[in-house]
């Protein structure tokens, strides 16, 4: 196993209170991947002093307690909801290997119904028109997510009718950037094979690092992933590597931009960088102050 790379500490900084209508809350556990990041639970744990002063040589795990303690964890992220429905604008700013950049506005969106909850991504013409990409990602209780996409991605035109993916077919990128669409509804987590293969700090957090992998990874996709989450509830990713079927490393994701208001961590930016196309893409969320 390749040892995963590690990056310097996200910074937050502390942003001033102005009143801007309700704060929408991002917490980042439903994103790391992605936007079900968009509204991670909000009062994202501090960590003392102490645990960042603690040991951090990672702690040796038995087999039998890898896969208990992992499903665990899986089940409790996946059991994370948001609190309430909420609409959130920002940007998706994709660059290329050559540095080439297109910013696109973007609309985000979270649905709480009474039997499950819908993540909503969807970019925006410059006029604010919705022509672009959109995908529902439908989370619901013990169950697979189901995803509908419609425009590119899809080779139906943007007023047709969504197209409904399998798991397989989310590994394909939405609208254009690194995201892909599997990275965007977490599917990593409803894979068969999951461990927790250390715990350590990372981003001034202590973490559970979970490996999960499958079997049968979609020709050009993932076959593992491995993800950094705070050990704490209300559980949240803060880093992850994801590899191919050769073991090599695609892509990194990384929060990069938290800011503090009203005491509540909310997330301003998250990047994706693409190891395999020398690209990066940035997703930032226009963060509703108090």
């Amino acid at each position: 196993m390749k040892n995963e790379e590690r990056r310097p500490t996200a910074q937050a900084r502390t942003a001033t209170p102005r009143r801007r209508g309700s704060a929408h809350r991002l917490n980042l556990a439903l994103l790391p991947f992605a936007i079900s990041l968009l509204l991670l639970l909000p009062g994202l744990p501090a960590v003392s002093y102490a645990q960042r002063q603690a040991d951090q040589r990672p702690l040796p795990m038995e087999p039998a307690q890898a896969k208990a303690e992992a499903r665990v964890l899986v089940a409790a992220l996946l059991a994370q909801k948001p609190e309430q429905s909420s609409t959130n604008t920002g940007q998706v700013r994709i660059r290329d290997r050559d540095g080439k950049e297109v910013e696109i506005p973007a609309r985000f969106e979270i649905i709480r119904a009474a039997t499950n909850w819908l993540s909503v991504y969807e970019t925006l013409n410059p006029a604010g028109g919705s022509d672009g990409a959109k995908l529902v990602v439908i989370h619901a209780d013990n169950q697979p997510n189901r995803y509908r996409l419609i425009g590119r991605g899809n080779p139906a035109a943007a007023n047709a009718s969504p197209k409904e993916l399998t798991p397989v077919q989310t590994m394909i990128p939405f609208a254009g950037s690194d995201f892909w669409v599997a990275d965007l509804g977490l599917e990593f987590l409803h894979w068969p094979e999951q461990r927790l293969l250390r715990k350590e700090m990372r981003h001034s957090k202590f973490c559970s690092v979970l490996e999960s992998s499958t079997p049968q990874p979609a020709p050009g996709g993932y076959s593992r992933v491995v993800s950094w989450v705070i050990a704490e509830s209300p559980h949240g990713i803060v880093h992850a590597d994801a590899y191919d079927d050769r073991n090599e490393l695609i892509k990194v994701f990384d929060p990069v931009n938290l800011e503090k208001v009203g005491g509540d961590y909310q997330l301003a930016e998250m990047e994706m960088r693409n190891r395999k196309t020398g690209s990066h893409t940035w997703i930032k969320f226009d963060v509703a102050r108090e």
